[in-house]
């Protein structure tokens, strides 16, 4: 399924290098790269490329699909229709940087985690793995050949950052510290709840906070860098998707919008500055 889900099919297979402009060295826990799991990727093509003007070119026969914006990789879909293994609920899948796969694999398993498949090797990209963690959220990890993207302000339209809503957070929080050796720094909020980073390498990389939403598992929930989540918000019914969470005041002060692109993938579009990254992301 591994393969399946990175667009490829063995060891030779070959995709874009995710970043042009690649760190000198890995950026361990850092997410680098996502992939859409979909059994209706032409919609997911429309949407995205609507929403926040990505570009995509088809690989293997359009099996795997590469957005781009502005010249530079974002992410990749998976047609799961052509591969025979269509999820449930289709997802985003991401990928965090480690240095080590195996090391890093056994650290998995002794956290509570699981390692679903055996890693293989993407030409230009790296070796990857999927596992799922100790709350059962799926995430790929990569050994980067090339080193990451490096640590900048990120552009309007690409990923700002990601959360994991996790149905028993505690368990979550000490798995990722556990696992990966992530710095823990835990808030509370005006609603009483907990929100906790995740930081490495100097830098603040997830959050983990309870998941508002009954009967779902366990997942990340990439977020979108946009420039007015109201007015995006406004075109996802027409483009086929749902909205879950409207922007509103008391909702992070109208900073932020949460759908579902046509297949039912959750993405999270938040307006961010530099100046108050902090504040409007959290």
């Amino acid at each position: 399924m591994l393969g399946f889900m990175l667009g490829c099919t063995g060891p030779s297979a070959t995709l874009p290098p995710i970043a042009e402009d690649a760190s000198a060295r890995p950026i361990p826990g850092k997410f680098v790269w996502h992939n859409l799991i979909t059994s209706d990727a032409e919609a997911a093509r429309t949407f995205y490329g609507a929403l926040f003007d990505w570009e995509f070119d088809l690989k293997d026969g359009g099996r795997y699909s590469v957005f781009s914006h502005r010249g530079r990789n974002v992410c990749g879909i998976l047609d799961t229709t052509k591969t025979g293994a269509v999820p449930k609920r289709a997802h985003w899948l991401s990928a965090v940087s480690v240095t080590d796969l195996e090391a890093s694999l056994r650290a998995v398993t002794s956290a509570g985690g699981k390692q679903l498949e055996a890693p293989i090797e993407v030409g230009g990209i790296g070796r990857v793995v999927t596992v799922e963690d100790a709350d059962g959220a799926l995430l790929h990890l990569l050994a980067p050949a090339n080193g990451d993207p490096p640590d900048l302000d990120p552009a309007v339209h690409t990923w700002l950052w990601h959360e994991l809503l996790a149905n028993n957070p505690k368990r979550a929080v000490s798995f990722y510290e556990e696992a990966f050796g992530y710095q823990v720094k835990t808030v509370t909020r005006e609603s009483g709840r907990d929100y906790t980073v995740l930081w490495s390498a100097g830098g603040p990389r997830a959050a983990v906070l309870e998941n508002p939403f009954d009967d779902v598992r366990s997942v990340w929930i990439p977020y979108v860098r946009v420039e007015d989540p109201a007015a995006l918000a406004g075109q996802v019914e027409a483009l086929g998707g749902k909205v879950v969470i409207e922007p509103r005041p008391d909702v992070r002060n109208g900073t932020l919008a949460v759908v579902l692109d046509p297949s039912g993938a959750p993405v999270a579009l938040q307006k961010w500055s530099p100046k108050s990254g902090a504040e409007e992301q959290r």
